[in-house]
């Protein structure tokens, strides 16, 4: 078996484990309650004292405010201690109310996170930090407590759990888990290299308040669900604690969204000792409370939460589209509103297949028609089915998604409260349409439903609540006995008819859209640009890599094609009848042959045709293995950093200027993180300056162009004047192996010094080589390397004579003499397109795309061009003979 083989079945296996783990867990359930009656354990719902209700709440309330102390933990061990506490604590809620209901809770708080990190200066490295560091404290207080209620559990609940070997593992696995991690933190000060990346452990004091606080959100959590069970089962509270602390661990493992299900079963497999029916049925509800109060009520505060602070800010006209937390709330709220649609549609999708009161079918009777009732019924589990696969539209931002759950959400309503009266569904729905109705604004994508996409993970999500619910039915109903005639028995009191008819109607409507979609033609997948969380992602690919041309990804411009198991992308954009990638693929090597063909299928797919700008040497056998023909475009320069000197005649342009500035009192200075964060209204003014003295716009695709999301994922070089004021900055490119250091955008005040940027560009060389960087690179000199001799293809002919004619039309010959100086290495880049007459045409839309249009082509065109190497951009040396570029190079 291959590696690659091995690959996608572990893919396979990751996507099937949550449904496993879920059915798994319904049969534990099942085998569980198999003596007891759906109507008692609802009985014993409403038996609950209201005060025992009340207290739950209000320890949920004091439990996910010591949450809080997770993050404040994290913010401190990063060293970003600066934001403020009202910010920290809101971060932090919403991240756990949305995280907790949530498969892959700790990727999905991260990305929640980031979005509100980020804004606050926060770089995307630390926030991956941060919830690596939150994960490490749950575990460090479960395996705590663990070992704990492990040692006392037999000495406190021997009547209770028969298990001693199972027990004494647990203890064993704990004690040596916890062992070995503190030995760790006392006695290994060096850093963890894990990729590139540097990684220190917490001190032991740190490490001791991370067990301690999750310890205390541990034990909180559980004292929700005890005190629903006060008085009520045989165990003490030791053991409760251990039980509690290895289920909700199991339903972590499963990955199943929020748990549902898993921790329930293992729950109750955990406690299967425990004697006598009506403890069974005080358990099934005290569970089925706790995760109403614990769970769901957390998540519709957070979003009562955010649609309050979207009013205010509405009603002050500060949400703009440039405004921050602008969009923040618009990265949220569509996840956010995604998981009230899930939740809202397994509510009605519950309602149906549990049996009606019989008191309010008394009242059913007296107020409406049978055939009312019967409709509303289908109605009611057809909505619940349609706002599942709503759900996902939602999350995609499509308009028709917000429009039709907006209409489905106000149908269910009067569906669920004609049948049967579920006045509580009602208000559950009505809870989620008042929260939706004012984030139209949010939904701004145009696309067809019928088209939509559903990854893996998704339509698990709609299959383990199905199988939930079937289960559900048929475990209220397993006293009727079957026949035919089921099916067509219609009254007031036959509520298993009733539910088979709804099953039959589900089905009916799975089976016409799966076979819809299986003979359809295929449709086009939506594309969308990169979210922040998928940008966090790429960068700690890109960072790895050996180059830093992957850093054009971050500008959030282009569109990512990512490979299965999401270790390597693919970045490009979108033009008539071509996909157009910039550069090779960023990530894992082993998997690039297999992206790229990926790459071309999916162009093909959608009518166009894949392109590649400016790869690399070492990848042509992959380019003309998918059929590409191959066109230099140039040769890249770079730097060998170790043996780079000013020294030396050629070099005295530089060397002067730099001694000129240093003695006026000029400093070089390295921005990162908060740093570049306080500077951006500085840099902002001093680019718009710089674009409107050279009259010209923002560039695009492989050139870099002012955003602040963008800079805020770069550290940024600056230099001050003798005030402290900053007159020019370029933002970095640095791999984390340190083995390559470039830059993108270099800009300064009109109005500062002529030669600023030569200083910049000479500090940058040299702190390069301070910090070990292996090369830097200069860019692309276009054309260089073409040959010219007879026998040479056109384009080599047609481009070598471009590169000699000079001034004429763009100083080609010049900049590569400029590049020259510096005695790099030269490696060729190519363009891999498809054979023919084309070429010219890819070349006019790849200028297109630099220029940001073709209005940006033809705006402004100068009597002579002047080039830069790269995205450099260079003053005219008086003293060198060689032309020293200037201007902006389109590369």
């Amino acid at each position: 078996m291959t590696r690659e083989t091995l690959s996608r079945l572990s893919q396979k296996i990751t996507h099937l484990l949550p449904i496993v783990v879920f059915v798994c867990a319904l049969f534990i359930v099942h085998n569980q309650l198999k003596d007891q009656d759906l109507a008692n354990i609802m009985a014993t719902l409403q038996t609950t004292p209201l005060w025992v209700v009340f207290a739950a709440f209000a320890l949920t309330a004091i439990n996910y405010l010591i949450l809080a102390g997770y993050d404040w933990l994290a913010l401190y061990f990063t060293g970003h201690t600066k934001i403020p506490l009202t910010k920290m604590i809101s971060a932090a809620l919403l991240s756990y109310a949305i995280s907790n209901n949530t498969g892959h809770a700790w990727a999905a708080g991260g990305s929640i996170r980031y979005r509100f990190y980020s804004k606050w200066g926060v770089p995307g490295w630390d926030i991956l930090k941060i919830s690596l560091f939150l994960a490490i404290t749950y575990l460090l207080g479960a395996v705590t407590l663990g070992l704990i209620g492990s040692l006392l559990l037999p000495h406190y609940s021997a009547n209770a759990i028969q298990e001693p070997q199972a027990i004494y593992w647990i203890s064993v696995i704990c004690a040596v888990t916890l062992l070995v991690y503190w030995g760790a933190v006392c006695l290994w000060r060096k850093p963890l290299m894990i990729k590139g990346f540097e990684l220190y452990l917490p001190s032991p004091g740190m490490t001791f308040w991370q067990t301690l606080v999750s310890s205390i959100d541990i034990v909180l959590s559980s004292i929700v669900l005890w005190v629903l069970l006060l008085g009520k089962v045989d165990i003490g509270f030791g053991g409760f604690v251990m039980v509690f602390v290895v289920a909700q661990v199991a339903g972590v493992i499963s990955q199943v969204p929020g748990g549902i299900g898993v921790f329930e079963g293992a729950f109750l497999l955990l406690m299967s000792d425990i004697q006598g029916t009506d403890q069974q049925l005080i358990l099934i509800g005290a569970l089925m409370l706790f995760r109403a109060i614990y769970f769901f009520t957390p998540l519709l505060f957070a979003g009562a939460g955010l649609l309050g602070y979207e009013l205010y800010s509405r009603r002050k006209i500060l949400v703009k589209r440039d405004n921050a937390v602008s969009r923040v709330l618009s990265a949220i709220l569509p996840r956010l509103a995604s998981l009230l649609l899930l939740l809202a549609g397994g509510a009605l999708l519950i309602s149906s297949a549990i049996p009606v009161n019989t008191q309010i079918l008394h009242w059913t009777r007296a107020y409406l028609s049978l055939p009312i009732l019967e409709l509303s019924h289908l109605a009611s589990i057809l909505i619940g089915l349609l706002l599942l696969f709503l759900a996902r539209g939602i999350r995609l931002k499509i308009d028709a998604a917000w429009y039709s759950s907006v209409f489905l959400l106000s149908a269910g309503i009067v569906a669920s409260l004609f049948n049967g009266f579920n006045w509580h569904v009602s208000l559950v729905l009505l809870a989620t349409l008042a929260l939706i109705l004012p984030t139209h604004g949010h939904f701004h994508r145009r696309s067809s439903l019928l088209r939509l996409s559903f990854s893996k993970s998704w339509l698990a999500t709609i299959a383990m609540l199905l199988a939930g619910t079937i289960w559900l039915g048929f475990f209220a109903y397993r006293d009727v006995t079957y026949t035919h005639a089921l099916w067509w028995q219609f009254s007031y009191e036959d509520n298993a008819p009733r539910f088979l008819r709804a099953l039959l109607l589900v089905a009916a409507v799975a089976v016409f859209y799966g076979l819809w979609r299986l003979l359809s033609v295929a449709p086009q997948q939506f594309l969308f640009k990169p979210t922040a969380s998928e940008l966090v992602e790429a960068q700690y690919l890109i960072v790895q890599s050996h180059h830093t041309q992957g850093f054009l990804a971050l500008l959030g411009d282009k569109y990512l094609l990512w490979n299965e198991e999401r270790t390597a992308f693919i970045m490009f954009a979108v033009m008539p009848k071509f996909w157009i990638a910039a550069g090779d693929p960023i990530g894992d090597e082993t998997t690039f042959k297999k992206l790229l063909r990926q790459f071309q299928e999916q162009a093909d797919r959608h009518g166009a045709k894949a392109v590649f700008y400016k790869v690399s040497a070492e990848l042509l056998p992959f380019y003309l293995d998918l059929g590409l023909s191959l066109y230099k475009l140039g040769e890249e320069a770079r730097v060998a950093l170790a043996s780079f000197s000013l020294r030396g005649k050629q070099h005295d342009a530089q060397r002067s200027r730099r001694n000129k500035f240093t003695k006026k009192g000029y400093t070089f200075e390295i921005l990162s993180g908060p740093s570049v964060e306080a500077a951006l209204p500085r840099l902002r003014r001093i680019s718009d300056a710089w674009l409107s003295s050279k009259h010209t716009q923002e560039k695009g695709f492989s050139l870099g162009f002012f955003d602040e999301d963008y800079l805020r994922h770069t550290d940024v070089a600056v230099i001050k004047d003798e005030t402290g004021q900053i007159t020019a900055f370029a933002n970095l490119w640095h791999t984390a192996n340190r083995e390559e250091l470039s830059i993108d955008m270099m800009r300064y005040d009109p109005y500062t010094q002529k030669g600023i940027m030569d200083f910049l560009f000479a500090e940058l060389m040299l702190w390069g080589q301070a910090e070990s960087y292996q090369w830097f690179s200069l860019g692309l000199a276009p054309l260089a390397g073409l040959e010219s001799h007879p026998s040479a293809p056109l384009w080599h002919k047609v481009g070598a004579t471009l590169f000699n004619m000079g001034d004429h039309l763009y100083n080609f010959k010049g900049l590569y003499e400029y590049k020259s100086k510096y005695t790099p290495q030269w490696q060729p880049r190519y363009l891999a397109a498809p054979a023919g007459l084309s070429m010219p045409f890819i070349l006019l839309l790849i200028t297109c795309l630099i220029s940001g249009g073709w209005q940006g082509i033809f705006s402004k065109l100068p009597p002579l061009r002047k080039p830069s190497f790269g995205n450099l951009r260079l003053k005219r040396s008086k003293i060198n003979p060689i032309k020293a570029p200037t201007g902006l190079l389109k590369s």
